[in-house]
């Protein structure tokens, strides 16, 4: 009897309004169903991808200012060079960081952060100090900061970052020594720095290189005895190089 009836309901017309009106139903469910989850991936999406911009924009931003900074310090030193008969001694004596260590006094950069690179060159010049030779010569200084934190850097070194989100940096001195016998305390100091914000694929990494430079002043000399001592002023500035996209330093590519 059961069966009977539903073979009828089925063949009737009003069965099958009934069973194409549930198919329509279904089929528009799993349409919105679809719909829906490509709406969620796509938020999901344009979300990412502004974060990974803003990180890009605040590492950018770090790379820029880090640059103006380092360009706007210059550092000195005098190299003490003491012979007596054949035997030579030579010492370097850095001066202390003032206003005269910055070249524009307009810029945000800080004594202390002029402070902060003498002592990571003198810890390059302590860490080359017994190394002989060019070719051995540049053993280099790497240190791991958080140049900025939401309006209190590492400390007051990083004071002109305040403005920016936290960044993290890999701040790398290596040290070069001229094959010219001539100048043979000619030292430079090249500076790559690593920079690094956010997480996954919405991190941001950004690579600043500067090229060391130096320049001799007129030096003095002086004798007592057999003694013969001669004094050599240097100063020690930073060339920008190039703004890198990625991780590591390249000769060409996407830079700022």
């Amino acid at each position: 009897m059961l069966k009977r009836r539903i073979k009828e309901k089925m063949q009737s017309e009003q069965g099958t309004s009934i069973f194409f009106g549930f198919l329509l139903f279904l089929t528009a469910s799993i349409l919105s169903v679809v719909i829906l989850e490509g709406a969620v991936t796509t938020v999901k999406t344009v979300a990412s991808d502004r974060t990974s911009e803003q990180n890009q924009l605040a590492c950018t931003s770090a790379a820029q200012l880090l640059r103006d900074s380092i360009v706007n310090v210059k550092l000195s030193a005098d190299i003490v060079e003491t012979k007596t008969g054949d035997h030579v001694e030579i010492a370097k004596n850095w001066k202390d960081v003032s206003n005269a260590s910055l070249i524009s006094t307009s810029l945000a950069t800080s004594q202390s952060f002029a402070q902060m690179l003498q002592n990571y060159v003198k810890e390059a010049d302590k860490k080359n100090k017994d190394v002989f030779g060019t070719d051995y010569f540049g053993i280099p200084v790497t240190k791991k900061l958080i140049i900025s934190s939401a309006g209190s850097g590492t400390d007051a070194a990083f004071s002109q970052f305040s403005n920016l989100d936290k960044i993290n940096a890999e701040f790398t001195i290596t040290p070069r020594k001229s094959d010219d016998t001539a100048k043979k305390n000619e030292v430079t100091y090249d500076i790559v720095v690593k920079l690094s914000t956010g997480t996954g694929r919405d991190s941001s990494h950004v690579v600043l290189s500067l090229t060391g430079k130096t320049e001799a002043r007129d030096a003095t000399s002086s004798v007592n005895g057999n003694t013969s001592t001669t004094t050599t002023p240097y100063e020690y500035k930073w060339e920008a190089k190039d703004i890198f996209y990625g991780d590591s330093v390249r000769t060409l590519g996407d830079s700022q």
